[in-house]
C-alpha cells in the first residue's frame, strides 16, 4: 500500500506564530503556496519568490533569497538577499548592463551596425537596402561645385547664385535706371495712402507730407511694408493711370508728352501757336477777304456781290449783258451819252 508523507502546514499566519520550525522540518503555507525550511533557530523560505512593492522588501538578512517587485518604483526587477544587501538580478534597460553592443541581438526598432560600417565609432557609409554609398562619396558630391551651386550674393560666376532677395534689387535698381518707368497711379497726391498695395507707385508733388516729404519729382514705389524713392533723370517717360496721359522728365520736372519741345508756327496769312493740349491759330483779314469768329468770306464791292450762291457781278441786261449764247461772256451792250 502507497504511503503518504505530508508535512507541516497551516496559514501563513499560523506558521509566523508558532515560531521557528526544527532543524530540517519542512512547512507549507496553504494560503500564500510558501515552503520553510527551519533550523530551528528561524524558518527559511525555500519555495515561492516574495513579492510586493519595492518598499516592502524586508531588510536583506537571509542569504539567498528573492524579491520580485510587481508595481509602482522598479517594477519588473527581481532582487537577491546577500545577508545585507538586496541587489538586483535582472536586466530590463541598457544601463543595466555591461559589455558591448555584440552581446545585444538585432531588434525590430534598433539594430547593430557592422564592425565594417563603422570608422573610430562613426557610421562611414549609407544604404537603403539597395543602394549603398560611403560618405567620402557623399562628401564629394556635396562639395562638387559642378553639380552645386553656392549662394553667394557678392560674385558672379557659373558657380555661384545670388539669393531671391539681391536679384530683386538688382532688379529693382535696373529699374531706376530704364528711361520708361512703369506706370504711376498720380502725380498730384501730396499725403502718402493710408493702405497702399504692394508695388504702388507715384510721383511726389511739390508740398508732399509724411515720408514724402523734400522727394519732389521723385517716383514712390511701394516695396512690401515701405517706401522706397527714385530719382528721375532727363528723358524718364512715364503714364499717369489718373490722367490718362504720358509724361517726361525734363531735368528740372515732370511735362506731358512732347510738351518740352513742341512748337507750333503759323505761316502766311496766320498767327498763333500753343503746345501741349492747348495749340490756336488765327486767320488774318487781307484785301477781299473777311474773317468772322467761325467763318472766312470775300468782301462784297462796285459791281460785286457775295451770297450764299458765290460772289456775283452786276448785270443789268441792258448796258453790261451776260451772253449765255457764246460761253458767259460779259459784253457792254449800249453806251447812252444821254441828251442835252
Amino acid at each position: 500500500m502507497a504511503q503518504t508523507i505530508k508535512i507541516r502546514r497551516g496559514t501563513k499566519t499560523q506558521l509566523i506564530s508558532r515560531g521557528a520550525l526544527q532543524t530540517g522540518e519542512l512547512g507549507f503555507c496553504t494560503d500564500t503556496k510558501e515552503v520553510f525550511v527551519g533550523d530551528g533557530s528561524q524558518n527559511i523560505f525555500v519555495g515561492r519568490v516574495m513579492q510586493g512593492i519595492y518598499g516592502a522588501r524586508p531588510n536583506a538578512a537571509y542569504e539567498g533569497r528573492f524579491y520580485f517587485v510587481t508595481s509602482g518604483e522598479n517594477s519588473g526587477y527581481l532582487y537577491m538577499d546577500d545577508g545585507v544587501t538586496w541587489h538586483k538580478v535582472n536586466a530590463k534597460a541598457l544601463s543595466d548592463l555591461s559589455g558591448s553592443l555584440d552581446n545585444i541581438a538585432d531588434g525590430s526598432t534598433y539594430g547593430r551596425v557592422k564592425k565594417t560600417e563603422l570608422t573610430n565609432g562613426q557610421v562611414n557609409r549609407l544604404s537603403d537596402g539597395s543602394n549603398i554609398v560611403t560618405t567620402g562619396e557623399i562628401k564629394t558630391h556635396i562639395t562638387d561645385s559642378t553639380k552645386h551651386r553656392t549662394i553667394n550674393d557678392g560674385i558672379e560666376s557659373s558657380t555661384n547664385l545670388w539669393s531671391s532677395q539681391k536679384v530683386k534689387s538688382e532688379i529693382y535698381n535696373a529699374i531706376r535706371g530704364l528711361e520708361w518707368q512703369d506706370s504711376v497711379k498720380s502725380k498730384d497726391q501730396a499725403t502718402p495712402p493710408a493702405s497702399p498695395s504692394n508695388d504702388d507707385r507715384y510721383i511726389v508733388p511739390s508740398g508732399a507730407t509724411g515720408v514724402w516729404s523734400g522727394k519732389t519729382n521723385e517716383i514712390a514705389h511701394r516695396n512690401n511694408s515701405a517706401w522706397e524713392f527714385y530719382t528721375p533723370q532727363t528723358g524718364w517717360s512715364i503714364y499717369i493711370d489718373a490722367e490718362n496721359k504720358n509724361y517726361v522728365f525734363n531735368g528740372s520736372t515732370w511735362v506731358r508728352s512732347g510738351e518740352a519741345n513742341q512748337t507750333v508756327t503759323a505761316g502766311n496769312g496766320l498767327t498763333g501757336g500753343g503746345s501741349g493740349d492747348n495749340i490756336s491759330i488765327a486767320v488774318g483779314a487781307g484785301n477781299g477777304v473777311s474773317v468772322a469768329a467761325n467763318t472766312v468770306s470775300a468782301k462784297a464791292g462796285k459791281g460785286i456781290s457775295v451770297d450764299a450762291a458765290g460772289v456775283n457781278a452786276d448785270v443789268d441786261g441792258v448796258s453790261i449783258v451776260l451772253d449765255s449764247s457764246n460761253g458767259n461772256k460779259i459784253t457792254i451792250s449800249q453806251v447812252d451819252g444821254g441828251t442835252f
